[in-house]
């Protein structure tokens, strides 16, 4: 299960930088300027309203202890920090965009690598801090753990669900 979480986190962390690397290599259109910067302000307030109840849903799923609780601060404060860091690459993007910078195809994929070895980084981050947690978690906790974590990340929640249906017979990673 530790495994597969992982796996969700990293899959979530490469889907966003893949988001932005998209949005930024855009062609100009007509909604380039000050309202595409508004509309992706609008949607980082979205995103972090879901991230916030999201977090505040699994927290209370897994019904934690008063010692547990004292170990999901440093998860959930990984979790933020890693959701702020993709936002801040998106929106150097969106600048860099914005003032008609283009990228060669090779500078595209620099940026790439940077942006993936940041999230690598996040998400390392995110599993050094839930060891702990998870480790003070009973198994029924790890189960719901293991179901809730993978809701976190809006791009896998769909994802998870079929995984979820293929795997069914053959019963989930541990």
């Amino acid at each position: 299960m530790k495994h597969y979480l992982l796996a969700s986190l990293t899959a979530a962390a490469v889907s966003a930088s893949a988001f932005a690397l998209s949005a930024a290599a855009a062609p100009n259109d007509q909604t380039s300027g000050a309202p595409n910067v508004e509309r992706m302000q609008h949607w980082a307030a979205d995103r972090e309203a879901v991230l916030d109840a999201k977090l505040a849903g699994m927290k209370a799923g897994l019904k934690l202890t008063a010692d547990q609780e004292k170990l999901w601060g440093p998860f959930e404060t990984a979790v933020r920090d890693s959701a702020k860091s993709r936002w801040d690459a998106m929106q150097a993007m969106m600048e860099t965009r914005e003032h008609g910078e283009r990228m060669s195809p090779i500078d595209h994929l620099d940026a790439m690598a940077d942006r993936l070895s940041k999230a690598a980084a996040d998400v390392k981050t995110i599993a050094d801090a839930a060891k702990p947690l998870y480790a003070s978690l009973d198994e029924g906790q790890k189960h719901s753990f293991g179901t809730l974590g993978r809701m976190l990340m809006p791009e896998r929640a769909r994802f998870a669900e079929e995984m979820w249906r293929r795997h069914e017979g053959a019963g989930m990673p541990e």
